[in-house]
């Protein structure tokens, strides 16, 4: 396998694109300048490595992972980026195979079946932490040694972060975490205490609620009159499944893909909090298929026939919202760099600022500087977002266009319903989001400075009022309402023209070259969820018979499973 791939560099810890070389025999990972160096810039000893993944709020962007090599006493870690989740996914699957912590074991009788051990840590708040020592507080997650995932920073004494963090498919040799709180600093962040949990303490697929004493870090020098840091709440909970082979699921498989989506439909009354799990794994079994477009548009058509009003329309979050959110950021990835990338680094180049709040301005002389530059990227910004059409993904376009087929058929008197059904997705949940954190998109790879950030989110904000087809309501940012209104008729337009594919034949589908994912799991997934629902799924059924067939076969996984278990 080789491609393309973002490294970050021990040194200037900046990321930096390598071109890289899996050596099957060799069980090396060579990494390059580019594709037409032959002498390679670095490599690394698989033999020796383990593979992790990377919670996106560690560097603050997706699709990230760690190679960490250990020879002898010392590790080294190699944290590398992947352009996509399709891509992240592909590296991953590949890794797992030769590096130590993931290779499948020989002489196992059971390779047809596979564990999967997911851990859900959410950092709810903390009390009492010490002002003097950890004024600013934030946390990091580790397994046994490796870092995960981070919280955003908080205030002392009683922090408030209410952070999950779904961390999927961890590696069989994970025995601990660890949640480390660190004080907030300009150069050096200091680590201040911890709590370790051992997953083996913790009851399989309960959910634990408790609070912990922070233990003081060694490095921290404490009298013991401040040896209290305080105590840190956390939720958690540790999944060990068992996925069965593939045959056994085909039953739930056919019901899953089943033209009617009864199943589907019915799932999604009962998902509640396994609501994004539920999401990405349908997303990969009717991708995989080709079928993704009726799934979306079946669940859309739902959340409309059900509404009542427009102005709530697709507001509350349910599987169609998840859905949308999870597939417009696995396949808009081309989108979003034609769209939005070129406006984010011309933003990210210039020191002139946008702002228009006078509260915020250091001199108010500089208000008319600041609004010509502002109106200025404006312009600069929606045309090139204008100009992007043909990059968006066909599939999602199709959607679009049954979006405002569906909505123009129940409210048939509201002539903006079109319009700003298809802005909720594309400007709301896409390209504004995009803007205002380029960085989570993989957009870029460090933080905009202060004044850029600033910029992006007025600009962001202002093209959500045009997407709205609403004038901008704060007084400081009356003077751009006009721009607003000039381009109002631009904005229909141009999401009519995106909207306008109306079949998808003789289309090929946009994820027509990518590696079907690993089906069984998501189907192992899906069981799961049905298995934790199955009482309201039988409540349903005696009122809805077409359900009882869906309960029978997870009755019979369950006791299928059940059977597994007992050979391990």
């Amino acid at each position: 396998m080789k491609g393309y791939l973002q490294k970050k560099s021990e040194k200037t810890k900046r990321w930096k694109q390598y071109h890289f070389v899996l050596s099957a025999t060799e069980e090396h990972l060579y990494f390059f300048e580019n594709v037409r160096r032959s002498k390679p810039k670095g490599l690394i000893d698989l033999n020796y490595s383990s593979v992790y993944p990377v919670h996106d709020s560690y560097f603050g962007r997706p699709n990230c992972f760690q190679v960490v090599v250990r020879a002898l006493d010392h590790l080294s870690f190699h944290y590398l980026c992947a352009e996509n989740s399709d891509q992240y996914q592909e590296w991953m699957r590949v890794l797992k195979s030769y590096c130590i912590n993931t290779k499948p074991k020989k002489g196992n009788l059971n390779n047809s079946l596979k564990e999967l051990y997911n851990l859900t840590i959410t950092l709810l708040d903390a009390r009492r932490i010490s002002l003097k020592h950890c004024p600013h507080p934030y946390c990091l997650v580790s397994l046994n040694d490796i870092k995960m995932s981070r919280t955003a920073c908080s205030e002392a004494p009683d922090p408030v972060w209410e952070e999950e963090f779904i961390l999927d498919d961890i590696s069989t040799d994970i025995n601990t975490f660890t949640v480390t709180v660190f004080n907030k600093k300009r150069n050096t962040d200091v680590e201040i205490g911890y709590v370790k949990i051992n997953l083996n303490d913790l009851a399989q697929g309960d959910t634990h609620n408790d609070w912990y004493t922070l233990i003081p870090s060694t490095t921290l020098n404490l009298r013991s009159a401040d040896n209290d840091l305080g105590s840190i709440r956390i939720k958690c909970r540790f999944l060990h499944e068992v996925i069965m082979p593939v045959k056994e699921y085909s039953s739930l498989k056919e019901l899953i893909l089943a033209k009617d989506f009864q199943t589907v439909l019915a799932l999604a009354q009962v998902c509640g909090n396994d609501r994004v799990p539920l999401a990405k794994s349908l997303l990969n079994i009717f991708r995989t298929c080709h079928q993704e477009a009726a799934l979306l548009k079946t669940l859309n058509d739902k959340e409309i026939e059900k509404e009542e009003t427009v102005g709530t329309l697709f507001r509350a979050t349910s599987l169609a919202t998840t859905l949308m959110d999870q597939y417009m950021r696995l396949t808009a990835s081309e989108f979003l760099q034609c769209a939005i990338k070129p406006s984010v680094y011309k933003i990210m180049d210039s020191k002139q600022s946008c702002e228009l709040n006078p509260t915020l301005m250091e001199c108010l002389a500089e208000t008319d500087t600041n609004f010509n530059a502002f109106i200025q990227t404006l312009e600069e910004v929606i045309d090139i977002i204008f100009r992007s059409v043909d990059f968006c993904p066909r599939v999602l376009r199709y959607i679009c266009y049954n979006l405002q087929h569906s909505v123009s058929g129940k409210w048939p008197d509201n002539e903006n319903v079109r319009t700003r059904v298809v802005s909720g997705f594309i400007f709301l949940r896409l390209l504004c989001p995009a803007l205002v954190n380029p960085k989570s998109f993989n957009l870029i790879s460090e933080n905009p400075t202060d004044v850029a950030a600033r910029n992006m989110k007025l600009v962001a904000k202002v093209l959500q009022s045009v997407a709205n087809l609403t004038p901008v309501k704060e007084s400081y940012m009356e003077k751009v309402n006009p721009f607003i209104m000039k381009n109002k008729q631009k904005m229909v337009e141009f999401l009519d023209e995106l909207s306008n594919v109306p079949s998808l034949s003789g289309v090929e589908p946009d994820d027509a070259n990518v590696l079907p994912p690993d089906s069984v799991r998501d189907l192992g997934s899906i069981h799961y969820i049905c298995a934790g629902h199955l009482p309201e799924l039988q409540d349903m059924a005696s009122k809805q018979p077409y359900l009882k067939k869906l309960v029978a076969v997870v009755e019979m996984l369950n006791i299928h499973k059940k059977h597994y278990k007992g050979l391990m």
